[in-house]
């Protein structure tokens, strides 16, 4: 079913004012290639402090202590990354 011609001259000024207000994302619609949604910063967290964890207890067997400073480092820098991530939303449930 072909638009009225005022509907096309909506959907033109609709076009328009995407564009202004947000032209990443009016190109990315208009090339059609979907976009990858970061990831959660609690997801992001949890797994670095994992990580980190994992690479103290790999430490332990090998004496290896660059591994152990890394993986307390990394433990480190997640705790303290999710702090400031509460801090800045503090109205969200984590």
């Amino acid at each position: 079913m072909p638009l009225s011609e005022r509907e096309r001259r909506v959907l033109e000024q609709l076009e328009r004012e995407l564009f202004i207000q947000d032209p990443d994302l009016a190109r990315q619609l208009e090339s059609g290639v979907p976009v990858r949604t970061p990831v959660h910063p609690r997801i992001r967290d949890v797994i670095a402090a994992a990580a980190g964890v994992l690479l103290v207890l790999l430490a332990i067997p090998l004496h290896v202590i660059p591994f152990a400073l890394a993986g307390i480092l990394l433990v480190v820098h997640a705790v303290f990354s999710h702090r400031n991530y509460k801090k800045q939303a503090p109205s969200r449930l984590l």
